[in-house]
């Protein structure tokens, strides 16, 4: 670590440490355990000193990868046992010195809950996550959550991603993710993100910004270097008034910088420069897509001025116009419940494990040999007539699915999922404001364990916004 701070670097130090003197070398869990854990904490920060380094305590402890013993029986309890007792032994021999905790894998509200409950979140400064996700369009209102839960519990703490990432079959992907990624988390107010991993390693060996031997650049090293060097130095972005699920970003106040990414027609007003998520330039865009857009300029006016596209699942996971229900035998639709547990949050209910809905995929369920079935419902807001596209794939380790496409209850088209994907034929529908859509899924075979990823589309009647008009169609 010298080195590093030899140079100006403040290094983040990842304190997970278990010793064979203490607990048989399990992870801490006894008073003498976490005694020991807290001097070997406030021995690092003697010899670094406190203005040179950051300390993290825990990496994953969601995760059965990094504890063992007694601590995996009730890790929030444990780990909330073991940050009151760093503070404490800090509080004593260094009362300036600040901690982050824990770095969960993901956003776990569940885990976080319980942890805050154990007096865990006094005992820290700042809270950490490394919200690892295939859709990065879920990350801001899960730290929103976990804002909400701080509040719950006693007031908010800076919350640090100490890790952001994802497993890239194709490296070209990785720079509209990191884009996504940084500028939602910014938006929420996060203090510092790190990228994982700067370089590839031999068990995630597509991750880094460069390879193994640091040699070759990877696409993803553009995106980082284009956030840090054009955008971030104007301040926190900030999400313009657009309605779902576009996405309008700004960086700075001056109209210097704009994000932009979702579905709709774009205006821009003024000299602009247009760039992919590696910072190339590329031809002005007025029309919306899943990869993001980046704008350059002075005293730009970025806006939406068309929107067609009224609901879709990559967007809006438990949001507007998107409500969700279990079929239940003998009961018929009961609404699902957030579900918060060790791992993302999803849809879902107490007793219907393993049926679930998430922001990517559906889960059913059979119980005593009877189907529970997973409903998504669209529920229109105006009047007009609406085009339904959908993408459905059953995973090759589960039994196919059964997609019944239902208007206000009325079956208008039905197909099987199998592991080979299905795609939906454009359906028209004729809608007044307030007629539902349901998407529904069901079990085929005896286990009922069907799992289905899918994306769903539903545009409609074209929407104006301040400055546009329906004939930029």
């Amino acid at each position: 670590m010298l080195p590093l701070i030899e140079k100006g670097m403040v290094p983040l130090i990842v304190i997970t440490d278990r010793n064979p003197l203490y607990d048989n070398g399990d992870t801490p869990h006894s008073k003498e355990g976490r005694e020991g854990f807290a001097a070997w904490v406030s021995a690092i920060i003697s010899h670094y000193g406190v203005d040179n380094l950051k300390i993290e305590i825990g990496n994953e402890f969601n995760s059965s990868d990094f504890v063992r013993g007694p601590f995996t029986q009730n890790p929030p309890a444990y780990l909330a046992a073991l940050v009151r007792t760093v503070r404490t032994r800090l509080e004593q021999d260094h009362p300036d010195a600040k901690i982050i905790c824990s770095g969960l894998n993901t956003i776990a509200i569940g885990f976080y809950r319980e942890f805050f409950r154990q007096g865990g979140l006094q005992a820290c400064d700042a809270i950490s996550v490394h919200p690892y996700r295939d859709n990065p369009n879920t990350v801001l209102p899960e730290l929103n959550r976990l804002k909400a839960l701080m509040q719950e519990y006693g007031g908010e703490r800076p919350i640090y991603v100490t890790e952001f990432g994802n497993w890239f079959e194709d490296q070209n992907d990785a720079p509209d993710y990191m884009i996504l990624m940084v500028t939602q988390m910014a938006a929420s107010g996060i203090n510092d993100a790190y990228w994982y991993a700067l370089l590839d390693e031999p068990w995630w060996p597509n991750m880094g910004l460069r390879t193994q031997n640091a040699e070759k650049r990877k696409p993803a090293a553009d995106s980082f270097e284009f956030l840090q060097r054009e955008l971030l130095p104007f301040g926190r972005p900030v999400a313009s008034e657009t309605i779902e699920p576009a996405r309008i970003y700004e960086f700075g106040k001056n109209g210097e910088a704009f994000v932009a990414w979702g579905s709709g027609v774009l205006e821009v007003k003024g000299v602009a420069e247009f760039f992919d998520a590696r910072g190339r330039p590329i031809d002005p865009v007025n029309t919306l897509t899943d990869s993001p857009i980046l704008i350059i300029g002075q005293n730009l006016r970025v806006e939406l001025s068309v929107q067609t596209v009224h609901a879709d699942t990559r967007y809006q996971f438990n949001q507007p116009p998107w409500s969700y229900f279990a079929r239940r035998p003998s009961i018929g639709l009961v609404p699902l419940e957030i579900i918060d547990w060790y791992w993302p949050s999803y849809r879902g209910a107490p007793d219907l494990s393993p049926l679930r809905i998430t922001d990517d995929g559906v889960t059913t369920a059979r119980f005593n040999g009877k189907p529970y079935t997973a409903i998504e419902r669209f529920t229109a807001q105006m009047d007009g007539r609406f085009i339904v596209n959908g993408q459905w794939k059953a995973s090759s380790e589960t039994e196919p699915s059964r997609l019944s496409i239902l208007h206000k209850g009325t079956p208008v088209h039905e197909a099987e999922v199998t592991s080979d994907g299905y795609t939906l034929p454009e359906i028209g529908l004729e809608l007044q404001s307030g007629d539902t859509v349901d998407f529904e899924i069901a079990p085929t075979g005896p286990n009922g364990d069907g799992s289905v990823k899918r994306r769903i589309k539903i545009s409609g009647p074209p929407v104006s916004h301040p400055g546009g008009s329906e004939n930029r169609l």
